[in-house]
């Protein structure tokens, strides 16, 4: 069983439900004043705690000498209420090594801790190999900042070669994975942040979002992996639908925000790494922004609709295969299966996948992209037109770029004033946006205000996301 750790700064929350260990960091605070509050801390606590004094150069703010430090950890072992476990970095232990001696305790274990704020260290195998040679230890912990998702396929390896209970785990957004994974790979624990606190470390999951969203208890060595792969994931809703259906469905799967920067060098060799780990279980993934164009390139196989658009935003892998299919077409259809005369605002992956939908159903498409040069490519390889100056008599806009959406480059962007500003809305148009992150974006507002019938991303998103599981249910 893997531990949940809630993380806090110099105090105890009101509520911790769901972990298994508090850890109280006390670098902040004067070695006056942690000497004087954790008598009162740990006896606050209701559940079995960590005391952590975090060094500055591992991330942490203290900056004191080691005396106060080890004035610290004393003051904490001969409390009433001692903690389960002291922090120890195993950098000061090895310039300091009679440390352990001076805090040994029967009631008390010792987790011997490393942090690189900066990235993987060339040494990191060397650096567990020697961390696990020392005796009186409890738990190592090992962490650094990942660089990209394929850093935690090495604190995967870690946590299987280990030699003792370990923890081993990647900061930043590219870390997530790892913490969320560590049941898997049969780490000791993780640790998570607290609603209404700040995170001790960046990257941090909730204590909620690995109970309630990711089902972090059920998760084990067997459980199959899913992600969603893009650049700007951060807001992505596609966790908490495809895992809530994996729940539904009792289906040992867990599904995960997988961020892989812009470009074909990075998306090919992080989804090829990730497929080829066999005991990750890598079976399936969603594809957004910017990735669906370049990941045609990547499949084995690819359905009719991944052919005729050029574009992919569902994949799977079974048997060394990757198979393509683009569940956004079938979206769309079903959105606005009477459209005549469409105009498509974006150039990218989702626009093909509406051109094919749209054209499909017998409909007459423009585009409109800010890139004149990306609108002729797209009017020259699908059966579409480069949308006019004034674009008439149309009767469904389909906004396909990411302007409006939350955490984009732009949030309050109307795409239809840049990029048709003559466009009439009228009572008679069909206003579809595929951006679902707000609900209410400015080119839905602006729809609802001028009498426009709409279809709100989050309905474009729930249609192509039940297709994606219709897809994985079958394949297994």
């Amino acid at each position: 069983m893997t531990l949940i750790i809630a993380s806090v700064h110099g105090e105890v929350p009101e509520q911790i439900q769901g972990a298994d260990l508090l850890e109280i960091r006390v670098d902040a605070l004067s070695p006056e004043e942690a000497v004087e509050q954790l008598p009162k801390l740990l006896a606050a606590s209701p559940i079995p705690t960590v005391v952590t004094c975090r060094s500055a150069s591992e991330g942490g703010m203290f900056d004191g000498d080691e005396e106060d430090r080890v004035a610290i950890y004393r003051s904490a072992l001969n409390c009433d209420n001692p903690p389960r476990y002291i922090d120890i970095e195993y950098e000061i232990l090895s310039r300091h090594p009679l440390m352990l001696d001076a805090l040994s305790s029967e009631s008390t274990g010792i987790i011997l801790s490393w942090h690189d704020m900066k990235g993987r260290p060339s040494d990191l195998l060397q650096r567990a190999a020697a961390m696990q040679d020392i005796d009186g230890i409890d738990v190592v912990k090992m962490v650094w900042r990942a660089r990209s998702l394929r850093d935690n396929l090495e604190a995967f390896s870690l946590l299987q070669s280990r030699q003792q209970p370990m923890i081993a785990m990647c900061m930043g957004e590219y870390g997530v994975m790892s913490r969320i994974l560590a049941p898997k790979f049969g780490g000791f624990a993780v640790f998570a942040s607290v609603a209404g606190n700040e995170p001790t470390a960046p990257g941090q999951p909730s204590i909620v979002e690995l109970r309630s969203q990711y089902h972090f208890d059920d998760i084990n060595m067997q459980t199959n992996v899913f992600g969603v792969i893009g650049n700007n994931v951060e807001h992505s809703g596609s966790p908490a639908f495809h895992n809530a259906a994996f729940e539904a469905a009792g289906e040992n799967a867990v599904f995960l925000r997988l961020p892989v920067p812009k470009g074909w060098e990075h998306l090919k060799a992080t989804v090829l790494e990730l497929s080829d780990t066999t005991t990750l279980n890598f079976s399936g993934a969603s594809v957004t922004i910017p990735h669906k164009e370049d990941m045609c390139k990547l499949v084995d196989e690819a359905d009719e609709n991944c052919l005729k658009s050029g574009a992919t935003n569902t994949v799977t892998f079974k048997d060394g295969t990757i198979v393509g299919n683009n569940t956004d077409v079938e979206a769309l259809r079903l959105i606005a299966p009477n459209a005549k005369r469409v105009l498509i605002l974006g150039g990218g992956g989702v626009a093909r996948a509406a051109i094919v939908a749209m054209t499909g159903i017998g409909a007459n498409v423009f585009v409109a992209t800010r890139n004149s040069a990306q609108a002729e490519q797209l009017s020259d390889e699908l059966p579409c037109s480069v949308a006019p100056e004034s674009c008439l008599d149309i009767d469904t806009l389909i906004n396909c770029t990411p302007a409006g959406m939350k955490g984009g480059n732009d949030e309050h962007g109307d795409p239809a004033l840049a990029l048709s500003p003559m466009l009439e809305f009228t009572c008679s148009l069909l206003v579809i946006d595929t951006v679902y992150t707000p609900t209410n974006t400015p080119l839905i507002q602006r729809a609802v205000d001028a009498g426009c019938t709409t279809v709100t991303g989050d309905e474009m998103f729930r249609l192509q996301a039940v297709a994606q599981q219709k897809i994985w249910a079958t394949s297994r």
